[in-house]
Protein backbone atom coordinates (compact mmCIF):
# COMPACT_ATOMS: atom_id res chain seq x y z
CA UNK A 1 0.00 0.00 0.00
CA UNK A 2 3.38 2.34 0.20
CA UNK A 3 4.73 1.32 -2.93
CA UNK A 4 5.00 3.33 -6.12
CA UNK A 5 1.26 3.56 -7.47
CA UNK A 6 2.82 4.48 -11.54
CA UNK A 7 5.60 4.19 -13.47
CA UNK A 8 6.80 4.78 -16.49
CA UNK A 9 9.03 3.10 -18.98
CA UNK A 10 10.02 5.57 -21.74
CA UNK A 11 11.76 3.87 -25.00
CA UNK A 12 13.42 6.60 -27.09
CA UNK A 13 11.13 5.83 -30.80
CA UNK A 14 9.64 2.75 -29.68
CA UNK A 15 7.08 4.93 -27.16
CA UNK A 16 6.31 4.37 -23.45
CA UNK A 17 4.48 2.65 -21.35
CA UNK A 18 2.57 3.38 -17.52
CA UNK A 19 2.27 0.36 -15.07
CA UNK A 20 -0.12 0.47 -12.12
CA UNK A 21 -1.68 -1.74 -10.06
CA UNK A 22 -4.81 -2.29 -12.52
CA UNK A 23 -3.37 -0.76 -16.19
CA UNK A 24 -0.72 -1.47 -18.30
CA UNK A 25 -0.54 1.31 -20.86
CA UNK A 26 1.39 1.79 -23.87
CA UNK A 27 1.23 4.83 -26.30
CA UNK A 28 3.65 5.21 -29.13
CA UNK A 29 6.27 7.82 -29.88
CA UNK A 30 5.56 10.35 -32.30
CA UNK A 31 7.97 10.09 -35.21
CA UNK A 32 10.33 13.11 -35.70
CA UNK A 33 13.95 13.40 -36.86
CA UNK A 34 15.91 13.54 -33.91
CA UNK A 35 18.28 16.31 -33.84
CA UNK A 36 19.31 16.16 -29.81
CA UNK A 37 17.80 14.17 -26.99
CA UNK A 38 19.41 16.27 -24.19
CA UNK A 39 16.34 16.90 -22.38
CA UNK A 40 14.11 14.48 -23.74
CA UNK A 41 13.52 12.53 -20.23
CA UNK A 42 12.67 16.18 -18.11
CA UNK A 43 10.37 17.29 -20.95
CA UNK A 44 8.74 13.97 -20.97
CA UNK A 45 8.39 14.21 -17.37
CA UNK A 46 7.32 17.79 -17.71
CA UNK A 47 4.54 17.28 -19.67
CA UNK A 48 3.32 13.66 -18.29
CA UNK A 49 2.75 15.59 -15.05
CA UNK A 50 1.29 19.01 -16.79
CA UNK A 51 -1.43 16.23 -18.19
CA UNK A 52 -1.94 15.16 -14.36
CA UNK A 53 -2.35 18.53 -13.52
CA UNK A 54 -4.79 19.69 -16.06
CA UNK A 55 -7.03 16.59 -15.01
CA UNK A 56 -6.98 17.57 -11.41
CA UNK A 57 -5.33 14.58 -10.49
CA UNK A 58 -1.92 15.42 -9.71
CA UNK A 59 -2.00 13.99 -5.35
CA UNK A 60 -0.58 10.91 -4.72
CA UNK A 61 -4.06 9.92 -3.92
CA UNK A 62 -5.41 10.62 -6.79
CA UNK A 63 -2.38 8.57 -8.94
CA UNK A 64 -3.37 5.63 -7.16
CA UNK A 65 -6.47 5.38 -9.04
CA UNK A 66 -6.28 6.49 -12.43
CA UNK A 67 -8.03 5.49 -15.27
CA UNK A 68 -6.66 3.86 -18.45
CA UNK A 69 -7.87 6.76 -19.98
CA UNK A 70 -6.23 9.49 -17.86
CA UNK A 71 -2.92 7.43 -18.28
CA UNK A 72 -2.68 7.27 -21.82
CA UNK A 73 -3.65 11.20 -22.08
CA UNK A 74 -0.64 11.62 -19.52
CA UNK A 75 2.05 9.69 -21.86
CA UNK A 76 0.45 10.67 -25.16
CA UNK A 77 1.23 14.59 -24.39
CA UNK A 78 5.04 13.59 -22.42
CA UNK A 79 5.71 11.85 -25.61
CA UNK A 80 4.32 14.39 -27.79
CA UNK A 81 6.38 16.79 -25.70
CA UNK A 82 9.68 15.28 -25.64
CA UNK A 83 9.13 14.29 -29.67
CA UNK A 84 9.46 18.79 -29.94
CA UNK A 85 12.54 18.68 -27.59
CA UNK A 86 14.55 15.95 -29.61
CA UNK A 87 13.57 18.05 -32.97
CA UNK A 88 15.98 20.69 -32.54
CA UNK A 89 19.21 21.71 -30.78
CA UNK A 90 19.84 22.08 -27.18
CA UNK A 91 17.59 21.14 -24.24
CA UNK A 92 14.88 23.47 -25.31
CA UNK A 93 11.69 21.76 -24.39
CA UNK A 94 7.92 23.21 -26.17
CA UNK A 95 5.73 25.71 -25.14
CA UNK A 96 2.42 24.55 -24.21
CA UNK A 97 0.78 26.60 -27.19
CA UNK A 98 3.55 24.69 -29.50
CA UNK A 99 1.90 21.53 -27.68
Amino acid sequence: SKGTKLVCVTEGAEGVTGFSAAHQVRVPANKVEVVDTVGAGDTFNAGFMAALSDAGVLSKESIASLGEDTIAAALTLGAKAAAVTVSRAGANPPTRAEL
